[in-house]
């Protein structure tokens, strides 16, 4: 993950309570995916590494100005599964291509 630019003045302002709420949810998906058995060991290994080496306000921001760049992108704030994808995606997992079409 690339630390977003001003990140370092970012820091240093007081969240708002909006975006304490919101880093809330997303530490909660991170944690839970963290201890379930289902989500693969590549996926939890990104999560590790990122919150190891950004805080959870620099992926909040990150995974925020991702959506803000992409309009289309359809992440409902309320759905685990698709808050995961963004985060894992934001912390650097990248999905195995899928095996090729049998012909």
């Amino acid at each position: 993950m690339t630390v977003p630019a001003g990140a370092a003045t970012a820091q240093a302002a007081t969240p708002t309570k909006a975006q304490l709420e919101t880093a809330l949810l997303r530490f909660k998906v991170m944690y839970s995916a963290m201890i379930a058995k289902n989500v693969p060991a590549p996926i939890k290994q990104a999560l590790f590494n990122c919150i190891y080496q950004h805080s959870m306000g620099e992926i909040s921001a990150r995974m925020e100005q991702t959506l803000a760049a992409n309009p289309k992108a359809k992440v409902d704030p309320a759905n685990a599964d698709q808050q995961l994808a963004l985060m894992a995606a934001i912390c650097g997992y990248k999905a195995p291509p899928p095996p090729p079409a049998k012909k």
